[in-house]
C-alpha cells in the first residue's frame, strides 16, 4: 500500500490519483494529512508537498490541484529529456508536479475558459495549449506517467506495476449511409434532374446504375469492413447519425427500411453507437431522443457516442450523454488537426470540473479524423503522418482509435487514393497487433 501525504484534500487530487495509481500503474494506495502518521509508516511513500520529508519520494506541489475556482493558469513548459513538461519544479525527485500537469491536460481545464471559438462553435486546435507549445502530436500524459513510474522503481524497487499493451479500436462515422441507396422517389428526382442540368453524367449514370441494381451503392464499403474486421478480429465501432434533417444533418430517414437493415447487419460484427446531431451541443435533450432512435433500430441498449462534428460543450454536452445513460464518448479529439486534444491515447473518466466532481463517463480519445489529413495532405503524406502517429501510441502501449467515414473509403474515383491510405492503415495495425 502506497501512502501520499498532502496537506489537505481535494476532489481534483482524489481524481488524478485515481486515474494514475489505480487506472494506469494498478498501485494501490492511500492518502493521509497526518504529517505523524506519514513520517512513522515504514512502507513505499510520497510527499506531495511544499516541503521534503524523510526519504519519501517528494513530488512538490504547485497550487492547481488546492483550488476551486476555473481561472486562467500562468503555466511554465520546459524540456525534460526529449518531452515538454507542464508545472516545472525544483528542489524534488520529478522536476515537475505531474499531478497538476496531467490534471490540466485530461480535465480540458484551458476549454472552460473563454477562448475564441470556430465558425461552428467548436475550441479548436489552433487554441489548445498543446499546439501553441508544439506537443499535440505527443501523447505527454502518458509520457510522464512512464517516468513518474521509472522514478517510483528506483525508489521503490518491490513495487509492481500494471503492464499495458498496444491495442487498436477502428471507428467509422456513418453520417450518409449510402450516396444513392434509401432517398425517397422525389429526393432521387429532384438530385436527377440537379445531375443533368449541371452535366454531371457520370453522376447520373451511377444513380441510374444503383436505383437498377446493376452495381453497388459507391459509398456501400461495408462487406469490405465486415472481412476485414471479422477476418483479423479487429474491434470496431459503427456511429449511426439519426437525426432530424439539417443543414448540417443529412442522413437517411431514421425510418428507412434500408438503414434499419444495415444496422442490423453491422452490429453482427462490430459494436455500434449513437452519432448525436449538429445541434445537440445547443439542445442536449436531442441526444436521448436520437439514442432512442437506435435502440429501436438495433433492439440493444446504446452505450457509446461520438458527437457529429465533434461539436461539444465542455460540462454540458457530457452531463447530456450521462442522463441518457451513455458511458463511453469517442469525440475527444480535434477537427482541424490531428494528435492528442487530451494529451493521452489512453481512456479516461470525464471529470466536470465547472462541478468539481468525477463522474462515470469514460472518454476515448481519437487520434486523428482523415477529413483533418484531406485538407492539407496529399495521400502519401497522409499515410506518413497516420503511421508516425501509430507508432507514438504504441511506444506507450496507448490505444489507437482512427476516425474514418463510409464515403471516404469508397470505390469512387475522388476517394480511391484515400481507401488505398485506409486499408494500408489496417495492414500496418494488422503488424503491429501481432508483432511478438
Amino acid at each position: 500500500m502506497l501512502l501520499i501525504y498532502l496537506s489537505k484534500n481535494s476532489s481534483r487530487c482524489e481524481y488524478v490519483f485515481q486515474y494514475i495509481f489505480t487506472h494506469e500503474l494498478a498501485i494501490e494506495y492511500r492518502t493521509t494529512n497526518d504529517r505523524n502518521e506519514f513520517e512513522k509508516y515504514p512502507s513505499e511513500k510520497i510527499n506531495y508537498s511544499n516541503k521534503r520529508m524523510g526519504e519519501a519520494l517528494f513530488v512538490k506541489t504547485s497550487t492547481l490541484l488546492f483550488e476551486n475556482e476555473i481561472k486562467k493558469q500562468q503555466i511554465p513548459v520546459v524540456e525534460k529529456g526529449s518531452v515538454k513538461v507542464l508545472f516545472p519544479t525544483e528542489e524534488d525527485d520529478l522536476g515537475f508536479d505531474i499531478f497538476s500537469a496531467v490534471f490540466y491536460m485530461i480535465s480540458r481545464y484551458e476549454e472552460y475558459g473563454p477562448f475564441k471559438p470556430d465558425k461552428f462553435g467548436r475550441f479548436n486546435a489552433k487554441e489548445s495549449f498543446a499546439f501553441q507549445h508544439d506537443f499535440l502530436e505527443k501523447p505527454v500524459v502518458n509520457i510522464w506517467i512512464e517516468i513518474f513510474k521509472k522514478a517510483l522503481k528506483n525508489k521503490f524497487e518491490k513495487l509492481e506495476f500494471n503492464v499495458s499493451t498496444f491495442t487498436t479500436i477502428l471507428t467509422y462515422d456513418i453520417d450518409v449511409a449510402y450516396k444513392f441507396q434509401g432517398r425517397s422517389f422525389g429526393r432521387t428526382i429532384g438530385s436527377a434532374l440537379k445531375d443533368l442540368s449541371q452535366f454531371h453524367l457520370q453522376n447520373l449514370k451511377e444513380r441510374l446504375q444503383t436505383l437498377l441494381q446493376s452495381k453497388k451503392d459507391p459509398w456501400d464499403i461495408y462487406d469490405h469492413l465486415q472481412e476485414v474486421i471479422s477476418k483479423n478480429k479487429l474491434s470496431s465501432i459503427f456511429f449511426f447519425l439519426l437525426a432530424d434533417k439539417s443543414p448540417h444533418d443529412r442522413n437517411l430517414h431514421h425510418r428507412n427500411t434500408v438503414l434499419k437493415k444495415l444496422i442490423n447487419e453491422i452490429e453482427t460484427f462490430s459494436d455500434i453507437g449513437i452519432h448525436p446531431s449538429f445541434y445537440t451541443s445547443s439542445f442536449p435533450g436531442k441526444i436521448l431522443i436520437e439514442q432512442q432512435r437506435l435502440e429501436k433500430l438495433s433492439g440493444q441498449k446504446i452505450l457509446k457516442s461520438r458527437q457529429h462534428y465533434l461539436k461539444f460543450k465542455l460540462p454540458d454536452t457530457y452531463n447530456a450523454l450521462l442522463s441518457a445513460g451513455i458511458t463511453e464518448d469517442y469525440s475527444m479529439g480535434f477537427p482541424d488537426e490531428a494528435g492528442f486534444r487530451a494529451g493521452t491515447c489512453k481512456p479516461f473518466y470525464f471529470y466536470d470540473l465547472k462541478n468539481e466532481k468525477a463522474t462515470d463517463l469514460k472518454i476515448f480519445p481519437f487520434t486523428f479524423m482523415e477529413g483533418t489529413l484531406m485538407k492539407e495532405l496529399k495521400p502519401s503524406d497522409a499515410l506518413k503522418k497516420i503511421l508516425k502517429l501509430l507508432e507514438e501510441v504504441k511506444s506507450v502501449k496507448g490505444t489507437f482509435i482512427p476516425l474514418w467515414h463510409n464515403h471516404t473509403i469508397s470505390e469512387t474515383e475522388e476517394y480511391a487514393a484515400w481507401k488505398k491510405v485506409h486499408d494500408q492503415m489496417i495492414e500496418k495495425i494488422i503488424f503491429t497487433l501481432n508483432e511478438p
